[in-house]
């Protein structure tokens, strides 16, 4: 199991250095392209997150806690992320 949690941690940190690279790589393409930080802003906040829609039924059940879990379990994404995410949908 060690074995295991230590070659989960080696891939998520190799993604998540994978996920900087492109994030800089499309704020470098963007300044290229003219488009300001507030667009590019913008931009990001019209394709992402995506809430997953058994963490959408949760919300509209009022159960805010097993939808920050749902979305955690389909996206892989830290708890504070989750969270973000999920009131960010909520409007909160």
């Amino acid at each position: 199991m060690f074995g295991r949690a230590a070659r989960q941690q080696k891939q998520l940190e190799t993604l998540q250095a994978h996920i900087r690279r492109l994030e800089n790589l499309a704020g470098e393409l963007a300044a290229r392209a003219g488009v300001s930080d507030a667009e590019l802003l913008s931009l990001r906040d019209q394709v992402g997150p995506q809430i997953p829609e058994e963490s959408r039924r949760l919300v509209a059940e009022g159960k805010v806690i097993q939808a920050i879990k749902v979305y955690r379990e389909h996206t892989g994404a830290g708890l504070k992320e989750a969270k973000d995410a999920i009131d960010q949908y909520r409007g909160a």
